[in-house]
């Protein structure tokens, strides 16, 4: 017997999963006119969107690290975030060495092998693409990570290292323009404090909001066009050196055109199609009225399984807590 030898590469882009969907409405491909299918990929991003208010899809949990700034309390969400699993307030063992510049290079020789976890850039011009490399004789380089964030003059960039090791020899290289900064922190050994949630009136009640110290609590408020946590108390001078460690929601990726794949796991096709035909089934007038109930009651029944099975399979902890509100 021969299989495929292909496990979980299952993907459908926007043209296969509305194609489907218009067959479970009865609709022939020659049916479809381009007007239906526009609304119909609104009607899938829609959809999708709306996922984000019922669970966490468990494909959408991500990590990113966040700067902080003296005396700026706001920090911004990255566009796209739904809500804030986890926020933890992250120091590192600060390292040092004999360094050396260009206008390309900053290269620090360690007096013995150090790993380095983390690097941080405040840049002083726009940043640009760098790669980080270690060396065991100064000569000969490895790169063992890059970044290419978006950054302005004045702004910090954090970037961790995976799987770092020991190397006597640590070098930043600007991989086109010149490496401006103001100030660079290479750390390791990452300890992290969870921060408390207040709700809104616990964060406006606090005397004073812009007393300075180590964050310990943030308020979450999601702003257009971008959330933003409100931190308690605001960062003072050493924060610029730590980073907040942000475990987040983020919302399921837009799908512009029928090429694109849409962004839902194998196991979530079947569940997506069916709610796409309910609900086109619902705009479109060429669908019979009376197949609109049994395509919403498929809708819902594998709706429920693709939620049922879309977990970590870790232990239920019950935490009998308020949550935060908004009023």
């Amino acid at each position: 017997m021969a299989y495929s030898g292909i496990i979980g590469n299952t993907t459908f882009n926007a043209l296969k999963v509305i194609d489907h969907a218009f067959r479970r409405c009865r609709l022939p491909a020659q049916a479809i006119t381009a007007e239906m299918q526009d609304y119909a990929i609104d009607t899938l991003n829609t959809s999708l969107a709306e996922l984000a208010s019922i669970k966490t899809p468990s494909w959408c949990i991500e990590q990113r690290i966040l700067p902080m700034y003296e005396n700026q309390p706001v920090v911004e969400l990255p566009i796209g975030t739904v809500d804030v699993l986890n926020l933890n307030y992250r120091v590192l063992q600060l390292l040092s060495g004999a360094t050396t510049t260009t206008s390309t290079i900053y290269r620090v020789d360690f007096t013995s092998a150090t790993v380095v976890n983390t690097v941080g850039i405040k840049w002083s011009a726009a940043a640009v693409p760098v790669s980080f490399q270690v060396s065991t004789n100064g000569s000969s380089w490895t790169t063992v990570g890059t970044s290419s964030v978006t950054a302005s003059a004045g702004e910090i960039t954090w970037t961790d290292i995976s799987g770092a090791l020991a190397y006597a020899y640590f070098r930043i290289v600007a991989t086109s323009g010149t490496l401006s900064y103001s100030a660079i922190t290479l750390g390791n050994l990452p300890q992290q404090i969870p921060l408390g949630q207040l709700n809104r009136d616990s964060y406006v009640n606090q005397s004073n909001l812009q007393f300075p110290g180590r964050p310990s609590n943030y308020y979450f408020q999601r702003d257009l066009p971008q959330p933003i946590v409100r931190l308690w108390p605001a960062p003072f001078a050493a924060a610029e050196q730590a980073q907040l460690i942000l475990w987040r929601q983020r919302a399921i990726m837009t799908t512009e055109n029928l090429q694109q794949d849409v962004e839902i796991p194998a196991r979530w096709l079947e569940a997506i199609i069916n709610t796409l035909a309910a609900r086109i089934g619902a705009e479109t007038p060429q669908v019979e009225p009376a197949l609109i109930p049994i395509l919403e009651q498929k809708a819902a029944v594998s709706m429920q399984r693709a939620w049922d099975g879309d977990n970590d399979g870790s232990p239920i902890q019950i935490n009998p807590g308020i949550r935060a509100y908004t009023a």
